[in-house]
């Protein structure tokens, strides 16, 4: 007699009730109102609570592996980048930071993908805001972008803006990154580590000038200059076609 199959097309795997593999519906199913994955163990399935389940104190999420733990405390495959200890992802033995998972399918992009679109964040992968005629990702467990309420908010009394890095606030409360400079408090801008009045941000385009960039990557001062000598250049093409 020859070896038992799943009456799924083209799947191999061993049934189990009716005639089907776990995968394709076989087997006792989560016990959870809607769901049809099967049962892991003691009614459910793993993302309903069945299974074996982390050991770290608290935490409810299932082990993988068998380290006992979670990915996040340490279970699965781990990383193969030197020093780095975050769990490698899909069929790869990196994480998503050192190449591991699913890449984005954007041209010359090689961020990771998000979500089952196959695209980053960036390029429309992902979940995305549900404000009306908004295109941006959707943050947190919210459903909306950032500039439509989405993600974690400041915890400032009365402050509707968002949390920035993991402070809790936003960058006008002590959120975000600060600036590097001795007694200064305020937020760094851009890439840099400093706030603007000590030197972050973009700066000025014009030779030597320290100041930030306002407009058209020139300083206030050095925009209107712009402006007026542009002014000058077309009066006088003016006058000399005249």
């Amino acid at each position: 007699m020859g070896k038992r199959e799943c009456k799924e097309g083209g799947c191999s795997k061993f049934p189990r009730a009716a005639g089907y593999c776990v995968a394709h519906g076989g087997g006792r199913r989560c016990q959870h109102a809607g769901c049809t994955k099967s049962d892991q163990g003691a009614g459910f399935c793993v993302a309903h609570g069945g299974g074996r389940r982390c050991q770290q104190e608290d935490c409810t999420k299932a082990a993988v592996g068998d380290t006992g733990f979670c990915k996040a405390h340490g279970g699965g495959r781990r990383c193969q980048q030197e020093d780095c200890t975050k769990s490698a992802q899909g069929g790869t033995s990196f994480c998503k930071a050192h190449g591991g998972g699913r890449r984005c399918q954007q041209e010359h992009c090689i961020k990771s993908a998000a979500g089952d679109t196959g695209f980053c964040i960036a390029h429309g992968g992902g979940r995305r805001c549900q404000q009306e005629d908004c295109t941006k990702a959707a943050r947190g467990d919210t459903g909306f972008c950032k500039a439509h309420g989405g993600g974690r908010r400041c915890q400032q009394e009365h402050c509707t803006k968002s949390a920035e890095g993991g402070t809790g606030f936003c960058k006008a409360h002590g959120g975000g990154r600060r600036c590097q400079t001795e007694d200064c408090t305020k937020s760094a801008q851009g890439a840099t580590d400093h706030c603007k009045a000590h030197g972050g941000g973009r700066r000025c385009q014009y030779d030597g000038c320290p100041s930030s960039a306002f407009a058209a990557g020139y300083c206030r001062a050095h925009s209107r200059r712009c402006q007026l000598a542009a002014a000058r250049n077309l009066v006088s093409s003016h006058d000399q076609s005249s």
